[in-house]
Formats: structure tokens, sequence, C-alpha cells
């Protein structure tokens, strides 16, 4: 008996070798409603920062077969909307978005967020809710108090800090942390010693400093919440011919690249950004494939490292 089946196997096979053929992962998001694609969120994919994690949850969907669809917000809140409309249009997988503001309190396909929770920054939580999430972030309260610990404990009184977006949940637990620690030590915040810039670049953090030293008579310890606005207040401390850190001593938050390249070296709080790639790109494909999530909400420690601006 001729096997027609075993046959028509054979013959489809080799048509496929002949014509190299590829599945077309976009038809097949028609018929199983999603597609083998993930949609990227991140808020400027120029800072190193958010470039780092992005890179690092790529590599790890990679290896499990998906794709990424990475799209930088530029920080408004209207593009990220447009944007991920775009993606949902796409019929992707799920989501994963790195330190965005809440733009997604419809969305229930599944969600990793990374960073920055939108739920502090503008809702509750709902109960019952049908969202299908994830949250990974560090321990931002941890890195606040080390910050805050580190210049106190080097002598620091006069304490300034430096932070953009006031709102976001990652700088409102930054800085509890960083005024719990200065309590303990009994040391207090002055409310103008606070500064507040418009955006995360080298020149605001630059502008900021300036601003410290200039206009509110001098500070002898800066907390600057990113590493990049802490690149910029020192490169004018520096320029300025402020001794850095005896006469100023200096903390970030983040430990890029960078931190570790620039003159002196920067005193930092250490964020595990190929943990966040790792987590996120295994709580997404779990959720896709109906698993369930045991830890929703992953609180990852920081630690302080301590080079020559301290």
């Amino acid at each position: 008996m001729v096997d027609f089946q075993r046959i028509q196997k054979k013959r489809v096979k080799e048509i496929i070798e002949k014509y190299d053929y590829q599945p077309n992962q976009l038809a097949r998001g028609l018929r199983v409603n999603h597609t083998q694609v993930i949609g990227i969120l991140v808020p400027d994919i120029t800072n190193e920062f958010f470039a780092s994690i992005t890179k690092e949850v790529q590599k790890h969907l990679l290896t499990q077969n998906y794709m990424t669809l990475i799209c930088s917000t530029n920080e408004n809140v209207m593009e990220a909307k447009e944007q991920l409309q775009m993606l949902l249009s796409q019929k992707v997988g799920g989501i994963i978005y790195i330190g965005g503001e809440d733009i997604t309190e419809s969305l229930h396909i599944p969600t990793v967020y990374i960073d920055r929770d939108p739920r502090d920054m503008k809702r509750e939580e709902k109960p019952g809710s049908e969202e299908n999430y994830a949250m990974i972030e560090c321990d931002n309260i941890q890195g606040g108090y080390l910050a805050g610990q580190e210049l106190a404990c080097k002598g620091a009184k006069k304490i300034a800090y430096v932070c953009y977006g006031g709102t976001l949940s990652t700088i409102k637990k930054r800085l509890q942390g960083f005024k719990e620690a200065l309590a303990e030590y009994e040391i207090e915040i002055n409310p103008k010693y606070g500064i507040y810039v418009n955006e995360v670049s080298l020149e605001e953090g630059s502008r900021a400093a300036q601003y410290i030293m200039e206009n509110l008579g001098g500070a002898d310890g800066i907390f600057f919440m990113t590493d990049i606005l802490a690149v910029g207040g020192l490169s004018y401390l520096v320029n300025h011919n402020i001794k850095v850190p005896d006469q100023v001593k200096v903390v970030g938050f983040d430990d890029i690249s960078m931190s570790r390249m620039i003159y002196p070296k920067l005193t930092t709080i250490h964020q595990p950004v190929q943990e966040y790639g790792r987590l996120a790109a295994e709580r997404i494909v779990d959720m896709i494939n109906g698993k369930d999530v045991e830890i929703q909400r992953q609180r990852i420690p920081v630690n302080l490292v301590v080079r020559e601006t301290t």
C-alpha cells in the first residue's frame, strides 16, 4: 500500500528546503491572535541605563525565539500612547514597558513594567483587575538610603539633591530613603536644596550644580539621582576648580559605564541591569504561555559602589 501521507510530507519538506521558506509570523498572529513579537516601550533609547536594559531584554527573548519591536517615547506621554496603539495593532504577544508613564489602564495583554511603576504615579491598583502584569524594580528606598548614608558618613553636612520627575515612583522612593538616612545622622535638608530638572541630561546636571554653588551658597555633598545628571554636575565642579571630594562629595545612581570612565570616578548606586533583562524576558514569556507569575512584584537589592567622589 502506498503511504500517500509520507510522500506528501516529503514533497512539502523538499519545497521548504528548495525555496528557503520562512513562516510568516504576522499571518500566524492572525490565527492565534498574537505574534512571536514583544513590544518594548522605552522612554529614551539614548539614555545608557534604559538602552542597557533594552539590550538585555532583547538578548534573553531571542533565546526563546521572540523578536522585539522597540519604541522610544522621548519621555512624551502622547508619543507613548500612539506607539502603544501601534504595537497592539501589530498583535504583539506582550508589552515590556521600561520606565514609563501610566498609559496602560485598559491594557489586557501580558505586560511587564521595569524600573518605574505607573500605579504609584497616578492610581492605585484596582482589586480584581484583569490586567496581566508583573513589576520589576530595584529597591529604590534602599538605594536612596545608601547614598545619604555615604555622604553623611564622609562628613557632608550641607547636602543637596538633584532629580528629574518628582512624581516618578523611582524618584519618590529614592528621596524617601535619602531623607531617612540623613535623619538618622540628624542632618536637616533645606527645601531649597532640592533641585528638580527638566530632563535627564549632562547639561541639566551641570546647570543644577552651578545653581547650587552660585545661587544657594554652595554645598559639601550632592546626591544626583541618576548618573547622567551626576556626570554633568561633576563636570561643572571640576571645570570650576572645586575639589571633589575634598570640598564637595558627589553620589550618583545607576552605575552606567560613564561613571567608571570619568575623572574623578563616580561613587554611585549600582542597578542590576542584567537581572532586569533576564527576569523581564522570563515573566513575559511565562504570561504569554498562560503560566501563573508567582511573584507579581519583584524588588531587587542594590549596592553602593564607592569610588573617588566621596
